[in-house]
């Protein structure tokens, strides 16, 4: 039996599953009619009062509203029906307009909009600080200037009974986000960038805040998400002489093979040590043992350390404060494109050519900033104590030891027979910030 079916208000379209379900049972015939409030609340889409329009000329669909019935069926009726569909558009235009001018609004004036963040509290002035929070954050923020993973941080966090905001256990990248969010140390961003300081108290200073950002988003750090331990010192540090990709760590591993032998088939055993390998198809032809280079690297790295430790390992201050300045200025700029095209200033295409050009050299000056910033808890391994605290590191402080002084090498082929003397010079080591 077709039937008639009610409608109250809309939503954005992709989001209305019983509207959509709606305009199915129309288009097989179960519905013949559709009762509105008013056709704006039927639809503000233009696109989807056509569908609607389409039926009524199709299936003979009637529309009937509170305000009167619009008859799709004349010429008259479907203008009136497109003329109140645009008016709704336009207001929609108009609300999400309004609400972009006071979202940056209280951007610019610093003050907190949405749910309660790790951290704080949410109270009729604002912001509060969380003591147990703000520790938390505080005390990640340490470990991971110290060099810990975020997946070892996030399992100690799970293992505590920590959990976020909502309630639910953190995930590495939930907690890389908590960790780079401009609020820790005070300041509001609108659309991913700062415009004020906010109107809260800070967990952590600036200088702290900058240190952790150079430190998550280094492309020299090599991201670890299984929850595991990093087992080998250069795996994907190390870079294949044929191919210049990244090698791997291998374990020392057994096979055994049949043979053929005078007094018949037997079993043989070969057993191959630790080794770093290209496992890349197409190349593949680098093999090493792991225990030759890392003996090699590790005695170049502490001859680094031991001479030109404090220097390398103690950055720069004035390059430092430089960019972090150069930064202030260009995301400054970004801030100010933002609110002249919210204002109808500048159009899309200057606001997305602007962004372009600002964003490379934001990224640049960030570049610039991680290397001139000090190695955060790496203060042992400069100077006479190099070698004993580097012997008493584990190797993912080794790793970001390496990766401070700038270390990369490259390991090159060797001919047949000359695999079973390890030979430094097919190793090429460089260094340097």
């Amino acid at each position: 039996m077709r039937s008639t079916r009610t409608t109250t208000s809309p939503r954005p379209p992709g989001r209305r599953p019983a509207y959509q379900r709606m305009m199915r049972d129309v288009a097989e015939g179960h519905l013949d009619a559709v009762v509105v409030w008013d056709v704006d609340r039927l639809t503000r889409t233009p696109r989807e009062l056509e569908d609607v329009i389409d039926h009524a000329d199709r299936a003979g669909l009637r529309l009937a509203s509170v305000g009167g019935d619009i008859d799709l069926a004349t010429e008259q009726g479907r203008m009136l029906a497109r003329m109140k569909g645009t008016v709704a558009r336009y207001e929609v235009e108009q609300s999400a307009r309004r609400l972009r001018r006071k979202h940056a609004e209280l951007a610019a004036q610093g003050a907190h909009n949405g749910r309660r963040p790790f951290g704080w509290d949410l109270a009729p002035t604002g912001l509060t600080i969380n003591q147990a929070e703000a520790a938390v954050v505080r005390e990640c923020v340490s470990r991971v200037l110290a060099g810990e993973g975020l997946w070892r941080i996030r399992n100690d966090l799970t293992s505590r009974g920590v959990t976020t905001t909502t309630g639910g256990p953190w995930q590495t990248q939930t907690l890389r986000r908590m960790l780079l969010r401009w609020r820790n140390c005070g300041v509001r961003t609108h659309n991913g960038t700062p415009v004020a300081t906010g109107q809260w108290k800070p967990i952590i200073d600036r200088e702290t805040h900058d240190r952790v950002v150079a430190t998550l988003t280094d492309p020299a750090r090599r991201s670890n998400n299984r929850g595991t331990a990093i087992k080998y010192l250069l795996t994907s540090i190390a870079a294949c002489g044929e191919c210049a990709r990244p090698m791997v760590g291998v374990a020392e591993h057994t096979y055994k093979i049949r043979v053929r032998r005078a007094s018949g088939p037997g079993i043989q055993t070969r057993t191959y040590p630790r080794s770093y390998k290209c496992p890349h198809a197409g190349c593949m032809r680098v093999s090493r043992g792991m225990d030759d280079i890392d003996d090699l690297v590790t005695r170049v790295a502490i001859g680094v350390l031991e001479r030109d430790g404090v220097r390398v390992l103690g950055g720069d201050p004035d390059i430092a404060a430089a960019a972090r300045e150069r930064i202030d200025a260009l995301q400054a700029k970004l801030a100010l494109a933002a609110d002249q095209y919210a204002d109808d200033i500048i159009t899309g295409e200057q606001m997305a050519r602007i962004t372009d050009r600002v964003r490379p050299q934001i990224t640049a000056e960030h570049a610039r900033l991680r290397t001139a910033l000090p190695a955060e808890g790496l203060a042992a391994f400069a100077g006479p104590g190099a070698a004993d605290a580097w012997d008493s590191a584990d190797v993912e402080t080794r790793r970001r030891i390496l990766t401070a002084l700038g270390i990369e090498l490259r390991v090159d082929r060797v001919g047949p027979g000359r695999g079973g003397v390890f030979d430094p010079e097919s190793v090429q080591i460089t260094w340097g910030r």
